[in-house]
């Protein structure tokens, strides 16, 4: 089953969390035959010797990547067959990788959440915080992972719904996931008290039906449960944890201003405290 993945984009600066990414990335390639993007951005030490300093730092940089790549090739085999294309840019990583998702229409980008090091917990903060900056500013899907994983597959997915639409939407790309692994989708009804202000249980109900349905019709295996918690995002966290779960759907951005304030604190932590992948779709505001 195809994923229909045309063009992945996997930032890295070569810490092991980038790395690991690159291995997911190149596992998710292999599917569709995708190339990967390989992109480092770096900033230059001050604007007035950027224009200086770009071109030729770019070209060592390229070489050196390249280089490394090739490296790597020799001990990954997962990477072996991969097409890969070198991207060496300059200012802002969350600004740049925006701007090259958009200028090569990238259909996902996968990224660690640690970065730099990856050793202190000032570099931790800095790449979890553009990681979530990415979630929040591309249009394309980003998968996000936050730990050093060998054993990469994708055979448990968890699947938050609530009476939204935006669970609907996120459905298609969950089904396209579990067809192309092999997986079972593990639905998880989530509300918490401050929601029942605002939201039908009637609502909820009609959707878990239609999803059902969907997952019957598309030959998925699923199991559901409902959960009642005063975090979202910790019910999420929970039972992902306790599936062993190997991928997290979620979606980012919401029409009305109440679920949007809801939806994005908890994706959000999701984000940055998943010990397993997440994959964000972003709905626009």
């Amino acid at each position: 089953m195809s994923l229909n993945i045309k063009r992945i984009l996997v930032p890295t600066d070569f810490s092991e969390i980038s790395l690991n990414a690159l291995d997911y990335a190149a596992t998710i390639a292999a599917k569709d035959d995708a190339e990967i993007i390989l992109l480092h951005v770096y900033e230059t030490p001050d604007q007035s010797s950027k224009i200086k300093l770009a071109i030729d730092l770019n070209e060592i940089m390229e070489k050196g990547i390249n280089d490394k790549i090739n490296e790597l090739k020799v001990s990954n085999r997962s990477l072996l067959s991969a097409r890969v294309t070198i991207k060496v840019l300059n200012g802002k990583i969350h600004s740049e990788i925006q701007k090259l998702a958009d200028d090569m229409k990238v259909d996902l980008i996968v990224m660690g959440t640690h970065g730099s090091s990856g050793i202190s917990d000032i570099s931790k903060m800095i790449l979890g915080s553009n990681a979530y900056r990415v979630v929040n500013s591309c249009s394309c899907p980003v998968l996000t992972i936050r730990n050093k994983n060998t054993n990469i597959r994708f055979k448990d997915i968890i699947l938050p719904i609530d009476s939204s639409k935006e669970s609907k939407m996120k459905l298609d790309m969950a089904i396209s996931w579990a067809k192309a692994f092999d997986a079972t989708i593990h639905l998880l009804a989530v509300t918490a008290f401050f929601e029942e202000l605002y939201t039908e249980f009637k609502d909820l109900k009609k959707t878990i039906s239609a999803i059902e349905t969907r997952l019957q019709k598309a030959g998925i295996n699923y199991t559901l449960k409902s959960h009642r918690h005063q975090r979202i995002s910790e019910s999420v966290l929970e039972y992902a944890d306790k599936m062993k779960a190997d991928l997290v759907f979620i979606v980012t951005g919401n029409e009305s201003a109440i679920a949007e304030t809801i939806i994005r604190s908890a994706a959000r932590t999701i984000v940055t405290e998943s010990k397993c992948p997440v994959m964000s779709i972003n709905i626009g505001d």
